[in-house]
């Protein structure tokens, strides 16, 4: 994106559209509107986001409305999410591309780097005495990958920090996703590594910290099996005469929503974001249909990522075909009860574009002709890694799915042009 079109922060908007040419302080704008003066700083100089309650006093008092506000919110924070997640969400939005490899890893950095996504999860899943503490309009996307290398194709992460309630100390929210078919004692042990990883690149971020910012490790888990270990580290001790006081302790928070049964609790994206995951481990794609549909009528039209999209794509990549073959009929038959009209136009949009008509399959043919050929050169698998991001098992794994690739007709097959409007470029959030 130019430099011109870089999105501001809505504090800055504020400060120089608004008060300054109208010469209001801040000190005044805080008596007008109820919001601390700290508060009304921190925003100004992008320390604190525009929730729905800030966006309705601000259009109240400034001849707006809400949407203004969180609209700017909005791209700003998918400016900033482009940036620290660099290839999970291109400046471009062809969303198709990046989700070929790892498309779980891709859903869950798409979906959780929504503010609002988060911090409704982290409200309804974190401890409550911790949540009423937690001030959450300074959440802040920190970063991702610190996981090891060769666990990426069954881990993602996300770091966040947050400050407390009327404090400059704040945290760390490190959000891990396992999503792997059976659980694993051992992440306790990769965390404290993680952790040291994040501490690293917070002394280099806030140079003038003198203790150790506190990291709260949260494990979110979808798998095939129960979650059946313990959280506290010191459990994978040995029995051993050394006294427990030199030995570490600390949990994590553990979240297992891998069970059918388990309610999930969070915001309408992260909620279909699990039910796909999940299918796809249990392979009961067809048990959810209904619920995807009410689900994504939920989804409001806005500005920015094309969540209905990214949902099509990641079902085309990693659920049966036939299955979303059905999917899709299901759809068209009750697109005016469900507001499938609007599914139907994207998946049009992708169809007419030519994104998903063989894109898809052509992108990973040259991955593959470009690695081949490095081989055939007879470059070794870690220079070949260094070079493409990818490792001998995913090159094992994305020739499979080449043998499998039937994205072409299941979108094309079952998309129905009839409402497609050539011209309208619709995102969904």
């Amino acid at each position: 994106m130019p430099e011109s079109q870089t999105p501001f922060h809505p504090g800055k908007i504020l400060h120089e559209q608004f008060l300054i040419p109208k010469s209001i302080t801040i000190n005044q704008f805080s008596d007008q509107t109820g919001i601390p003066t700290h508060h009304i700083n921190d925003f100004i100089i992008g320390k604190r986001a525009v929730s729905k309650k800030t966006a309705d006093i601000l259009a109240k008092h400034l001849n707006t409305n809400s949407e203004y506000w969180l609209n700017l919110q909005s791209a700003y924070d998918i400016h900033i999410a482009r940036k620290l997640l660099k290839g999970i969400i291109p400046d471009d939005d062809a969303i198709e591309k990046v989700m070929i490899n790892n498309p779980h890893d891709k859903l869950i950095k798409i979906v959780f780097s929504d503010r609002n996504e988060a911090v409704e999860f982290f409200k309804q899943n974190m401890p409550p005495d911790l949540v009423s503490q937690i001030d959450w309009d300074t959440l802040e996307l920190e970063g991702s990958q610190y996981i090891d290398e060769e666990l990426k194709d069954s881990e993602s992460d996300l770091l966040y920090s947050v400050y407390f309630k009327n404090s400059k100390d704040r945290c760390f929210l490190y959000l891990l996703f396992e999503h792997q078919s059976t659980p694993d004692k051992w992440l306790r042990y990769r965390i404290i590594r993680y952790k040291t990883r994040v501490w690293d690149d917070s002394f280099k971020k806030y140079k003038d910290q003198e203790k150790l910012i506190p990291i709260l490790s949260m494990v979110f888990y979808i798998g095939s099996n129960s979650w059946n270990f313990s959280p506290e580290f010191s459990d994978l001790i040995c029995e051993t005469p050394v006294n427990s006081k030199y030995i570490p302790k600390f949990e994590h928070l553990l979240w297992d929503f891998s069970g059918e049964s388990i309610e999930f609790k969070g915001a309408i994206k992260a909620k279909i974001a699990h039910l796909l995951i999940q299918s796809h481990f249990h392979g009961k794609f067809k048990n959810i249909f209904h619920l995807l549909l009410d689900y994504f009528v939920q989804i409001k039209e806005t500005m920015g990522i094309n969540y209905v999209k990214v949902f099509f794509i990641y079902m085309a990549t990693t659920q049966q075909h036939e299955d979303v073959k059905h999917f899709l009929n299901v759809i068209r038959k009750e697109k005016q009860q469900k507001g499938g009209e609007r599914m139907i136009r994207i998946l049009d949009e992708l169809r007419l574009e030519g994104r998903l008509e063989g894109r898809l399959e052509g992108e990973l043919k040259g991955q593959i002709a470009i690695i081949e050929n490095m081989l055939t050169a007879q470059l070794d698998w870690q220079s070949i890694h260094k070079l493409t991001g990818i490792d001998s098992q995913q090159f094992k794994d994305m020739k499979t799915k080449l043998q499998q690739f039937q994205i072409n007709p299941v979108i094309a097959d079952q998309a129905s042009s009839d409402s497609y409007e050539s011209s309208k470029t619709v995102s969904y959030s």
